[in-house]
């Protein structure tokens, strides 16, 4: 525990405050995702199906919001899965006005079918998008 405490205060200071943001939108996201319905989470989040995003495309802090949500991820004291970290991506990327999109798609490994979500800042991976190869996309969403 000190030890993560040492490397956390070893960050610069614009990493921890995204860091910190990225823990508070995760945390959001997932309460809100466990009280209400897909749709009216969206609708709540001024998120639009089938949409792309609009914004700028920085590489540098969208990778810098990548970096933030994963190890937030990490240590936040609930589960974050692949969705709850591409929403609060896409949060923390429109903030700064940047292009944010969600991706959903599928993958079927014999009688069992997977689900993952990731997020892109225009085609700049922000997260999950290592683990999207051989994942079909089935659904966007974007601000």
């Amino acid at each position: 525990m000190i030890a993560a405490f040492s490397r956390f205060f070893a960050l610069p200071a614009s990493e921890r405050r995204c860091t910190c943001e990225a823990a508070l939108c995760l945390l959001v996201v997932r309460v809100t995702l466990a009280l209400l319905p897909l749709p009216r989470a969206l609708r709540l989040f001024g998120i639009a199906q089938g949409a792309t995003g609009s914004g700028d495309v920085d590489p540098e802090r969208a990778a810098l919001v990548g970096r933030a949500v994963a190890r937030a991820a990490r240590h936040v004291p609930c589960r974050a899965v692949c969705l709850q970290q591409a929403f609060a991506a896409l949060l923390m990327l429109r903030r700064r006005r940047l292009a944010a999109t969600v991706h959903f798609g599928l993958l079927r490994e014999g009688d069992e079918l997977k689900a993952h979500a990731w997020s892109r800042c225009g085609e700049v991976p922000v997260t999950g998008v290592a683990a999207a190869h051989g994942f079909t996309p089935i659904a966007a969403f974007a601000t």
